[in-house]
Formats: C-alpha cells, sequence, structure tokens
C-alpha cells in the first residue's frame, strides 16, 4: 500500500537529511534510520521475488494458487481415456459377437471342406 511506500522512503529521507547536516551528525539516528530503510528495501525485494515467482508459474501454466490448470487438464485426461475405454468395449462386442452361419450350409459341409 501507499502509505508503507511512503514510510520506506520516510526512513531514507532521514538518513540523508541527518547526514547533510551542517552541525553535529546524530551518528546514532543515521544508523537506526539506515537500518530501517534497509529493512524496507529486503521487505520490498522479498514482496517483488514472491510476486515474480507467482506470474512465472501463472505464465507457465504450472499449478498455483487459484489455478484451475491442473483440474482442467486432469478432466481432459480422464475424458480421454473413458473415449479410449469405450472405443475399446466397443470393439471387443464387435469381434465377441456370435457368428451366423448362413443357412445353406450344414456343420457337416463345413468340415469336410
Amino acid at each position: 500500500s501507499s502509505g508503507i511506500n511512503a514510510e520506506y522512503g520516510q526512513y531514507a529521507q532521514a538518513t540523508l537529511e541527518e547526514m547533510a547536516r551542517d552541525s553535529e551528525i546524530n551518528t546514532q539516528k543515521v544508523k537506526t534510520d539506515a537500518t530501517l530503510f534497509m529493512q524496507s528495501v529486503k521487505e520490498i525485494n522479498d514482496k517483488l521475488l514472491k510476486t515474480i515467482g507467482y506470474l512465472g508459474d501463472v505464465s507457465t501454466s504450472v499449478p498455483h494458487c487459484g489455478s484451475v490448470y491442473n483440474a482442467e487438464k486432469e478432466f481432459q485426461l480422464a475424458h480421454e481415456q473413458c473415449r479410449l475405454v469405450l472405443n475399446r468395449l466397443d470393439n471387443l462386442k464387435e469381434k465377441s459377437s456370435p457368428r451366423t452361419m448362413p443357412p445353406d450350409f450344414s456343420r457337416d459341409e463345413l468340415m469336410e471342406k
């Protein structure tokens, strides 16, 4: 948020103002403000790295928080597997159907040939 970002800037500003004074510099104040500023920079860096990682996951279709890619892919694969199974069952059904003999042939005639 902008309030937090303004706070980060204030630490840097306070450090620079203290160092720019003509009179004696309060080294403890400079150290404290500089430390707070560096901590702020680290927090910003950590947030940026987290955001970059998230965006990398989203752009490469890696499952992530809020992603439905994985569920959609699993559904597509399951649907394809069902279709393959149904096709295989249809093929087996066709092959296992009893064959009918033409009425003009008897079993004995087939054995002779």
